[in-house]
């Protein structure tokens, strides 16, 4: 092909696209930084575009250098796999995208059971706070709650529901302070505005409430426990503080979100070794998982 004799370019330019610096990418590759750059310019006269762009201090891509990058990142990774499957002797880092909440509360308590059954997997976790583009670019498995995406294997994790906590220590008291993690202007507090439909309440106590905002489930669930006030929280998030006692239930209303969390993986890539047992495991997890009914009852899947 005729773009082989141009390989060290598109290495280069792979490089700086993903670290979108020259200096970390002459690093990463072991060359002088006019090196890079000089690569760059036989790279933007072979496509006859230009690739990056000054941002600031920094440099970016442009349209067509994160064209470029989108289709050159994901094939120098199916090469390092392809080199590591040929040779053999080597173990390669399986990359798992996962949120910032779904990450700490449902997975990590669980990584000591993943571990002990196979102690040499490499898995390295990447939290994210807003869902990732599904590429390989970014990751080699994610969860997600956004995995409407063609040539994908996906199954679900866990169906997210909010249940509203307070901590113990507020005694019976069933007015307490609301925080609420909706803070979009004109949509403040519209998690406990739903929760008062549900448990048919009037909304007309909530118009003149004076909200205390969180930013994060996980912030508002320390909000709870500092003892601020009340909060919607997801149910896996709070079981292990439900159960241990620090916080209780406020009431038995359980609230669904359709924000619910998915396994992703490339159809293209399932049968990979090392995909395939991080499969196997995170459907193990799917029997015998806890959650909160509807009458705030601690269920069995």
């Amino acid at each position: 092909m005729k773009n082989r004799k141009n390989f060290r370019a598109l290495e280069a330019f792979d490089a700086v696209s993903r670290h979108l610096s020259v200096s970390a990418a002459a690093f990463e590759l072991g060359v002088t930084q006019s090196a890079i750059s000089h690569q760059l310019r036989i790279l933007s006269e072979i496509v006859g575009e230009r690739l990056l762009q000054k941002q600031g201090r920094g440099i970016a891509l442009t349209e067509a250098g994160d064209r470029l990058a989108r289709k050159l990142q994901p094939a120098f990774a199916d090469i390092d796999r392809s080199v590591g499957e040929a040779i053999g002797g080597t173990r390669s880092v399986v990359r798992l995208a996962i949120c910032s909440s779904f990450g700490p509360a449902w997975l990590v308590p669980r990584l000591a059971g993943f571990y002990a059954a196979d102690p040499a997997f490499d898995l390295q976790l990447c939290m994210y706070a807003r869902d990732p583009e599904l590429t390989d670019a970014v990751a080699d498995a994610f969860v997600t709650t956004l995995p409407a995406e063609k040539g994908f294997h996906t199954f679900l994790l866990w169906p997210e529901k909010l249940v509203p906590v307070v901590a113990s220590a507020a005694g019976g008291e069933t007015n307490p302070a609301l925080i609420t993690t909706d803070l979009q202007p004109g949509r403040e507090g519209a998690d406990w505005k739903a929760h008062a439909v549900m448990s048919e309440r009037d909304l007309q106590q909530l118009s003149n409430t004076r909200w205390i905002f969180a930013s994060h489930y996980v912030i508002a669930l320390e909000m709870v426990k500092a003892g601020l006030g009340a909060a919607l929280v997801p149910d896996f998030l709070v079981a292990r503080d439900l159960e241990s006692g620090t916080v209780r239930l406020l009431d038995d209303i359980v609230l669904p979100t359709h924000q619910d969390y998915y396994f992703c993986v490339k159809e293209s890539r399932r049968s990979e070794p090392a995909l395939v047992a991080l499969i196997r495991w995170f459907k193990s997890q799917l029997h015998g998982q806890t959650r909160y009914n509807g009458n705030g009852i601690l269920a069995v899947k």
